[in-house]
């Protein structure tokens, strides 16, 4: 009977071990603000991601996913998963359809190992953690990137090209731009498109000068606005009917960027308030905070040239602690937010 009594008061002391050394590990909280995340130097296979100072976690991991034409999300983060990152892209965690690429406090990173002529989807969430558990705040900015082509050896034309280079407008317009420096027995130039840089098709023509030994420009828009990332080459034909081809152009739709509002700390806690404005660049908005009865104790007029924009809440020194509703109006639908001041 000892022998039992002893067992069970072990086996009690155990249990009591465990269950307040549970309630002994914090709950890590998740940054309060998401982080950012642009794309530059974008080659075949590699790009250079800059990270923006809006974050506030201890650190970020930033993904990169392919994107296709399946549905769901592309990225995904779990809070109290760690992941390994590697700059080498499909080395690092598998996040979704994406991989891990950055992993630290660090501003920017050479990813390598992309693919050419592929769209990828690229994603930064800042995050907490004390080294057993991590949380973090999906709520940061993404970009989208199209890798170019792999540089190739085309044969010269017989005319003597320049250049051959596209440009798209807001409208996702593509217009072809080319030079030539002389030409001989020229007939026309044929535009041709392609959406897997493999089969073209002419879309266009126009006339070549002939002769000439003067340099000569020449430009072509596509009436068909751009969907998806398009091949474009051009074909020079002669007046004996030969043909030469120039390189290819590669262009791709500009995608909109979503709008977004935020709001922080929220809560006040006696701090000046930030808003995140995220998508307005080129806008005028009305920003205007009413209390509980509908007054407006505040209003701010915002001019916005950037993309992502920060800007201070100006409200009333000595404004009464309670609840308050934000709106922000301009060409869109206005956004509401509510926000609690608490001195």
């Amino acid at each position: 009977m000892r022998f039992n009594s002893i067992h069970l008061a072990l086996w009690l002391v155990g249990l009591l071990t465990i269950a307040f050394g549970q309630q002994a590990v914090a709950q890590v909280i998740a940054p309060t603000q998401g982080g950012m995340v642009n794309a530059t130097k974008v080659t075949a296979t590699t790009t250079e991601l800059i990270f923006g100072s809006g974050g506030n976690g201890q650190g970020r991991i930033v993904a990169v996913a392919p994107i296709g034409n399946d549905t769901g999300p592309i990225i995904l983060i779990t809070d109290n998963q760690f992941y390994t990152a590697s700059t080498t892209y499909s080395q690092g965690s598998s996040l979704g359809k994406g991989y891990a690429v950055y992993s630290g406090s660090g501003r920017s990173v050479v990813v390598t190992g992309l693919q050419p002529r592929t769209s990828y989807y690229i994603m930064s969430a800042e995050y907490n953690t004390d080294g057993n558990t991590i949380s973090y705040n999906t709520n940061g900015s993404s970009t989208y990137i199209v890798t170019s082509d792999v540089p190739k050896t085309v044969a010269p034309l017989p005319v003597e090209l320049t250049s051959f280079t596209g440009t798209t407008d807001s409208r996702n317009t593509a217009t072809l731009h080319w030079a030539t420096a002389s030409e001989r027995n020229t007939a026309y130039f044929a535009l041709e498109s392609s959406t897997n840089n493999t089969s073209f098709t002419e879309v266009g023509r126009v006339a070549a000068a002939g002769n000439s030994r003067q340099a000569s420009t020449y430009q072509w828009s596509d009436p068909q606005h751009l969907a998806y990332t398009t091949y474009y080459r051009l074909r020079q034909v002669d007046s004996d009917g030969s043909v030469s081809y120039s390189s290819v152009v590669t262009l791709a739709p500009t995608l909109p960027t979503a709008r977004k509002v935020e709001i922080y700390p929220n809560p006040s806690a006696g701090q000046t308030m930030q808003v995140l404005l995220q998508g307005y660049a080129g806008e005028s908005l009305e920003l205007r905070v009413v209390d509980t009865m509908g007054r407006s104790v505040a209003a701010q007029t915002l001019n916005l040239v950037s993309t992502y924009s920060t800007v201070p809440l100006m409200l009333p020194q000595g404004l009464t602690s309670g609840t308050y509703v934000l709106t922000l109006a301009g060409s869109g639908t206005p956004v509401q937010k509510r926000i609690t001041i608490s001195n």
